[in-house]
C-alpha cells in the first residue's frame, strides 16, 4: 500500500514582529508599562515560555491585557503548541501534568466548570482540541468542539439520520489547513456509510462506503496521527480478520494497515490503538498477557516492534490504559479511578493528585493549546463561549 507520511506543520513564527493587539487601548500601551519579560525580543520570549509549565502559562494569561495579547497571537500560540508536552485531560475539565504523575507536588488545574453538568463523551482529540458528543435527557443530540485551555466551544450540526453504533473521528489536514469530523454509521447487516463534516462549512457530506466493517468496533473513536485517522476494523470479505482502518483526512479515502499479530481468534484477542512516543501503537491482549507494539516506520508491517509485555493486573484495566511512563508504570482507569500499574512489582495502586475528583469517567492524553477556535473555524459563529471560572 502507499505509505502515508505526513506531519502536522504550523506556519513559522515571524520573530521580527510583535503579536497583534486586541484593541486600540492595547496598541497605545506604553512600552515601559509592560512586564519586563514582554519587553524582550520576541524569539527570546518564545524560548522562555516554552520552558514554563502549561498550568503556569494558563495562569499567566489572566494577569493583564499585555499577557492576554501575547496568548492571542496565532503564530505565537502555534509555535508554543509545537513544543508543549502532553498533559492529562480529565472529565470535569481538569488538567494534570503527566510528567509529574505520582509526585506529591502535582496539583490538578480546573479549567472551566460551566460544562460539568453536561453528559459529554469525547469522540476525538486533535491538536489540543476536543470533539464532544452530548446526548441529553430530553433525547436531543449535540456535537461540540472545544479548547479547554482557551475556554471556547462551538456547536456542530448533527447528521439527520440515526446514529446507533456510530464511530467518530476528528482530524486535521495539514495540506488544506482544515479540520474534519468523520462519522461511520454501522447498522449490523447494512453496509456502513461514511459522512464527513469540514469544520466551518456546516454541511455533512456522504462519501459512500468505507470498504471495511466497523460493526461493534471498540473503542469507537478514531486515533489521529499525522493527517490520518485510525480505527480497528474488520475485513468485509473475512469478518474474522481484524486490521487497522486508515482514513486520510485530506483525500478522504480509506486504506488499511496490518496489525502486529494475527487476529483470527476474536474471542480471545483484544486490540487497542493509541500513540506512544509519537508512533502508532497497539495494545494486544491474549489470555493474561498484554503486549505493547509500536510501528516505528509508518506503513511498514515489518517495523512493528514490541515495547513492553506484562501480565494483566486487573480485568478491565487494559481497556482503559492511557500512558506508559518513563518510570516503568502504566497509567489507566480502573473502577473510575486513576491507577498506576508498576511493571517491576506487578502492583496496582491508586494515583493521588491534589484537586482531582475521586470519580473519573473519562480521561484523555492532550497537548494543551492556546490556539483560538476562531482560527480554525473561519467565520463560523459560536453558539456560546465558556469563560474560565
Amino acid at each position: 500500500m502507499r505509505r502515508i507520511k505526513r506531519r502536522h506543520r504550523h506556519r513559522p513564527t515571524n520573530n521580527n514582529r510583535p503579536p497583534k493587539q486586541e484593541d486600540d487601548d492595547e496598541e497605545e500601551e506604553e512600552h515601559d508599562q509592560k512586564p519586563y519579560i514582554l519587553q524582550l525580543p520576541v524569539h527570546i520570549i518564545t524560548e522562555i515560555f516554552c520552558k514554563i509549565p502549561t498550568k503556569t502559562l494558563i495562569q499567566c494569561k489572566r494577569v493583564s491585557k499585555s499577557w492576554r495579547c501575547w496568548f492571542s497571537d496565532p503564530q505565537f500560540t502555534r509555535e508554543l503548541f509545537s513544543r508543549t508536552p502532553a498533559s492529562l485531560w480529565v472529565t470535569g475539565h481538569f488538567l494534570v501534568d503527566l510528567d509529574r504523575i505520582g509526585s506529591q507536588s502535582n496539583v490538578a488545574l480546573q479549567l472551566f466548570s460551566n460544562l460539568r453538568a453536561l453528559c459529554m463523551t469525547v469522540v476525538g482529540s486533535c491538536n489540543g482540541f476536543l470533539c464532544h458528543y452530548d446526548f441529553n435527557s430530553d433525547f436531543t443530540r449535540h456535537l461540540h468542539i472545544s479548547n479547554p485551555v482557551t475556554c471556547e466551544f462551538f456547536s456542530l450540526p448533527i447528521p439527520s439520520n440515526r446514529d446507533s453504533g456510530d464511530c467518530y473521528g476528528f482530524g486535521f489536514s495539514p495540506i488544506s489547513d482544515v479540520y474534519k469530523l468523520v462519522r461511520v454509521s454501522s447498522l449490523g447487516g447494512e453496509p456502513d456509510q461514511v459522512m464527513v463534516l469540514t469544520v466551518g462549512f456546516g454541511i455533512w457530506r456522504n462519501i459512500g462506503h468505507p470498504g471495511y466493517s466497523f460493526y461493534r468496533v471498540n473503542p469507537r473513536h478514531g486515533i489521529y496521527l499525522n493527517g490520518v485517522l485510525h480505527w480497528i476494523g474488520r475485513s468485509c470479505r473475512d469478518r474474522s480478520r481484524r486490521l487497522i482502518c486508515v482514513f486520510d483526512v485530506e483525500s478522504e479515502r480509506f486504506q488499511e494497515l496490518p496489525l502486529p499479530l494475527s487476529s483470527q481468534n476474536l474471542r480471545r484477542t483484544y486490540f487497542k490503538l493509541g500513540i506512544l512516543k509519537g508512533w502508532l501503537s497497539v495494545i494486544h491482549k491474549v489470555n493474561d498477557v498484554i503486549s505493547v507494539w509500536v510501528m516505528k516506520d509508518y506503513g511498514v508491517k515489518e517495523s512493528w516492534t514490541k515495547e513492553n509485555e506484562f501480565k494483566k493486573p486487573v480485568g478491565s484495566f487494559v481497556t482503559s490504559t492511557m500512558k506508559f511512563t518513563e518510570q516503568g508504570k502504566v497509567l489507566g482507569l480502573h473502577h473510575n479511578q486513576l491507577m498506576a500499574y508498576t511493571l517491576a512489582t506487578t502492583s496496582l495502586v491508586r494515583v493521588q493528585v491534589d484537586g482531582l475528583p475521586s470519580w473519573i469517567s473519562e480521561a484523555w492524553e492532550l497537548v494543551p493549546s492556546f490556539v483560538s477556535l476562531k482560527d480554525i473555524a473561519g467565520g463560523l459563529q459560536h453558539e456560546g463561549t465558556i469563560c474560565q471560572s
